[in-house]
């Protein structure tokens, strides 16, 4: 018998079941299965024969989407699976970059290398100008808190941060321990059964809950050498100024194991980096968990669980548009010339912008005043996240499950920002006294229950005919409660906010409630002719009170080709191992924000007592977006496995899009309410290939990569105005959604020149290029030689654009870069006419970056030690880009909370760092 992974993992693309069972998501047991002919497997029940190292395997078994746990050949979408040993092999900690390059029509870049920033997901374009594009999240079926932007209160005006600062997200603290598998599906039919939830696509985490195997221990350790990625920076003395090597190390432990009747896995880590910033400015601690368990109580009952479980602890260095003294704007932005030192004569003089051309003494009066910059901050931010998942199965006959799912996720994360009258008298230049500092404190608290009853049917009344019917209540409730409650004027060393001279405080709270039932049919003909019908009936408490309940359906065909019996010769032959046509068309929804439909009063204090005036303008007739979405494509295998090839063509419209309507300006009430007025294009193709380039006993070479296409477009706005969804004030840049226009594109001045170089006129207003990119994908490579293990992964993309504000800012602080011609700048004072120049800071943003290079050993051994796993990787290793700047390094945290981001502009944003990492994991 082959001896247990070390990884306890499942490998790509290997999925089985126990014979005469229903399907269920925890029932996939992970195995090394030999190849067999396929020949009298029944695709509805029986185990399945995978094609091994298959990108597409059509008997490989999923959940998410479905209602229950079916075989991808009857899906009519697919559905990316992403196996836990794939996962293990990144030593990184955050979800996203876990996913970054391993899921194939997806992009997710990182806003800023500061710990816990906000993300930026993309899928099949933007299909809302309101709603944020990161997809639902399932943890072992219990939806967890996807808030991806800056949250509400922090973009009020006692915070003012505008989401143009790199803030908290609540994805970087999701346990990622212990995981076994990941599914995803983009969009379109695959998440009609989420109803008003799901637009932007599903994503599921499911826990490992115990192998039939004895107990297998294992230990791990990994330590980091991190080191900032100077590539896109202006002078060669920022790196310096603002950073330091980080060292980080990591220590993990975990067990699994059980029997057909039982089954337990649990997994943990303790983490800790001292960050790339000078004075440890993004020092971390985190300590992640997740234990998963099974107990089979009889041939009909089964109780499974799971829990996770993150305490994180970070620090975090001003950026962005935060004002005073932030360290990229300082030595990037030029704004080095604001402020002042004391020559060697004793006089008081300002710092050159360009640091490069600083002479010795100034420079080293610089480092001095930047290290004590740096240190003075003190902004620390704590997380608390819990997850828990209680599910109960109960199998009465053959093929039929029942299956209830009660789950919560709480989340509770505390910001402490502390601005001493030091910190005052140093940035600002005025001599502050003991009392004018102060402590900005904010606080938020989500809690996320979720419950799903459903059943599934398995049937076969004929040899030729089969069927999966599916049905089910779910219902999912959240709570999010924010408090800001700051101190001013707060004596010198103070920790709390008491004794201080004067008090500001908010408090908000949101919370909604969503209820729903679906059906679903699968019925199968043959074995490879499938018919896919489902609906989706649910209301939301985010609905206006005209608004009733919502109906979401969705039909497709999925057709097994290969499985014809006039294709078998090239079957057997080994031309064609697998191929299926699919086509689909479903309706999914996003529910717009809680409490928008309400029309309210906002009482404010006045003279000591309460006074009223016009809130919310509210709309009765608010209901949910939805995406109408058509798929067209194909999953194939050839070439006796060597070639796997995925195409598929999406089209969809988002009809009822949520726009913000102005009022009538005599009305005295709110500006703006929201409205189903909009409609949004999306269409493009989807690519991924896969090729077993070497097959031998000694080597296995397999190379992947994905293309996606989209093209985007904002058809209908209701006669609404342009509108801005990020950047600054319109005389400078904008990231803006206009009729005939894609989502985001760039708007500002349009300087245009005369043929001799002298500037003719300045177009306001001007659209200076989309963000959205053209087409972008990943791609990896696997080399394994015997027990060696090469890879390499990364991402690219072609089209878009990107705005440097640090690159302009040095134009505005006479930092010639070639970038404006001399002649157009004549006549012109530099300081009054810089926002003139804007078309000319913004660059192309296409890509290409190696993300991961490693190298992994395993040597299996006996008795005590069963296996050593020691691996070496490399992270951020190399990038090409078109621009001066990185595109992924954007302002991304969204102007509310919940609300759509783009990519569009860089601003003193730090990138990711080259991260060099050696570990060592052994079992036992």
């Amino acid at each position: 018998m082959m001896a247990t992974s070390l990884a306890l993992c499942p490998l790509a693309g290997r999925s089985a079941v126990s014979s005469g069972t229903a399907l269920t998501d925890n029932d996939i047991r992970t195995e090394n299965i030999p190849s067999a002919d396929k020949k009298g497997i029944d695709p509805l029940t029986d185990d399945p024969t995978p094609t091994l190292d298959s990108l597409f395997n059509l008997n490989e078994v999923v959940v998410t989407g479905q209602g229950g746990a079916i075989r991808s050949r009857r899906l009519s979408s697919h559905v990316t699976k992403i196996s836990g040993e794939d996962l293990s092999r990144i030593k990184l900690g955050r979800m996203e970059q876990l996913l970054q390059d391993q899921v194939p029509n997806i992009q997710i870049g990182l806003s800023s290398s500061q710990v816990g920033t906000t993300s930026i997901f993309r899928s099949r374009g933007l299909s809302s100008a309101q709603v944020n594009s990161t997809p639902v999240i399932y943890v072992d079926g219990v939806r967890v808190d996807n808030n991806n932007t800056t949250p509400a209160l922090l973009n009020s005006t006692l915070v003012d941060l505008q989401g143009n600062v790199a803030t908290q997200t609540s994805l970087s603290d999701i346990p990622m321990e212990n995981i076994d598998h990941i599914e995803f599906v983009p969009g379109g039919a695959a998440t009609t059964l989420y109803g008003s939830d799901a637009a932007n696509g599903v994503l599921q985490i499911f826990t490992r809950m115990g192998q039939n195997h004895k107990p297998l221990f294992w230990a791990g350790s990994q330590i980091e050498i991190n080191t900032a990625n100077s590539q896109w920076y202006r002078f060669k003395r920022t790196k310096e100024l603002l950073h330091q090597t980080g060292i980080g190390q990591k220590y993990s432990f975990g067990f699994d194991g059980g029997t057909d009747r039982f089954g337990y896995s649990f997994a943990g880590s303790m983490y800790s980096n001292t960050g790339t910033l000078i004075e440890d400015g993004n020092r971390e601690r985190k300590y992640d968990m997740r234990f998963g368990s099974r107990v089979k109580f009889n041939s009909m009952l089964e109780y499974r669980n799971s829990f996770g479980m993150v305490f994180q602890d970070y620090e975090r260095r001003r950026n962005g548009n935060q004002g005073d003294y932030t360290g990229l704007w300082f030595c990037e932005g030029g704004a080095a010339s604001y402020f002042s030192y004391t020559a060697q004569d004793g006089s008081t003089k300002y710092w050159d912008a360009n640091l490069d051309n600083l002479d010795d003494y100034a420079y080293s009066q610089m480092r001095e005043w930047v290290k004590k910059a740096e240190g003075l901050q003190d902004d620390h931010i704590n997380v608390r996240h819990f997850q828990t998942s209680q599910q109960l199965l109960f199998q009465p006959l053959k093929g039929l499950t029942f299956k209830g799912i009660f789950g919560v996720d709480y989340r509770t994360s505390n910001e402490k920002n502390k601005e001493t009258h030091e910190y005052y008298e140093l940035q600002q230049g005025h001599n502050a006294t003991t009392h004018d500092g102060a402590i900005l404190n904010f606080q938020r608290d989500y809690l996320g229950i979720t419950v799903d009853l459903s059943g599934q049917y398995n049937y076969r009344p004929v040899d030729w005919l089969s069927s999966v019917t599916a049905a089910g209540f779910q219902f999912f409730s959240t709570s999010d409660h924010q408090i800001v409650f700051n101190g001013i004027g707060i004596r010198d060393g103070a920790s709390v906010i008491s004794g201080a001279s004067e008090y500001v405080t908010d408090e908000w709270k949101s919370y909604l409630y969503s209820t729903g039932f679906y059906v679903q049919e699968n019925v199968g003909f043959w074995d490879r002719y499938y018919l896919d019908l489902g609906l989706r009936v649910d209301h939301n408490t985010a609905f206006g009170d005209n608004v009733s309940w919502q109906y979401y359906p969705k039909v497709g065909v999925s057709y097994v080709m290969s499985d014809e019996p006039w294709l078998r010769t090239a079957v057997m032959n080994g031309w064609i191992n697998s191929l299926k046509l699919l086509a689909n068309y479903g309706v999914a929804g996003n529910y717009p924000p809680a409490f928008e439909y309400q029309r309210t009063v906002t009482l404010s204090p006045y003279l000591g007592q309460n006074a009223a005036q016009f809130g919310k303008y509210g709309n009765p007739d608010l209901g949910p977006e939805r995406k109408h979405s058509v798929e067209v494509g194909f999953e194939s295998t050839l070439l006796h496995n060597v070639l796997h090839l995925g195409l598929t063509y999406y089209y969809s419209r988002t009809k009822d899009a949520l726009f913000s309507i102005p009022t009538l300006p005599s009305s005295g009430q709110a500006s703006t309410y929201l409205a189903n007025v909009g409609e949004i294009l999306n269409r493009g193709w989807e690519l991924s290939a896969s090729v077993q380039v070497v097959k031998t006993r000694n080597w296995d070479v397999n190379l992947r990569a994905s293309l996606n296409t989209n093209y985007n477009e904002v058809l209908e706005t209701g006669q609404n105005t342009a509108f801005a969804i990020g950047g600054f004030t319109s005389g400078t840049i904008q990231e803006v959604v206009d009729k005939g226009q894609s989502i985001g594109f760039l708007r500002g001045n349009k300087a245009i020149l005369n043929e001799d170089g002298t500037l003719k006129e300045v177009e306001h207003l001007a659209n200076l290029g989309k963000t959205l990119p053209d087409a972008y994908g990943n791609f990896g490579l696997t080399v394994n030689w015997k027990r060696f293990t090469f890879m390499a992964s990364g991402g690219y993309q072609v089209g878009g654009h990107v705005f440097s504000f640090d690159r302009m800012f040095r134009f505005s602080h006479g930092i010639d870069e070639g970038v404006v011609p001399q002649s157009a700048l004549k006549g012109l004072n530099l300081s009054e006419s810089w926002t003139s120049f804007t078309n000319f800071f913004v660059e192309k943003a296409d890509f290409v970056k190696l993300r991961d290079i490693g190298l992994e050993y395993t040597l299996p051994l006996k008795h005590v030690l069963r296996e050593v796993n020691v691996a070496f990787h490399v992270y951020n290793a190399l990038a090409w880009t078109a621009a001066t700047v990185d595109p992924e390094a954007c302002l991304g945290s969204g102007l509310s909370q919940g609300g759509v981001t783009c990519t569009g502009i860089n601003y003193a944003s730090f990138s990711a760092p080259r991260q060099f990492i050696a570990s060592v994991k052994v079992a036992f």
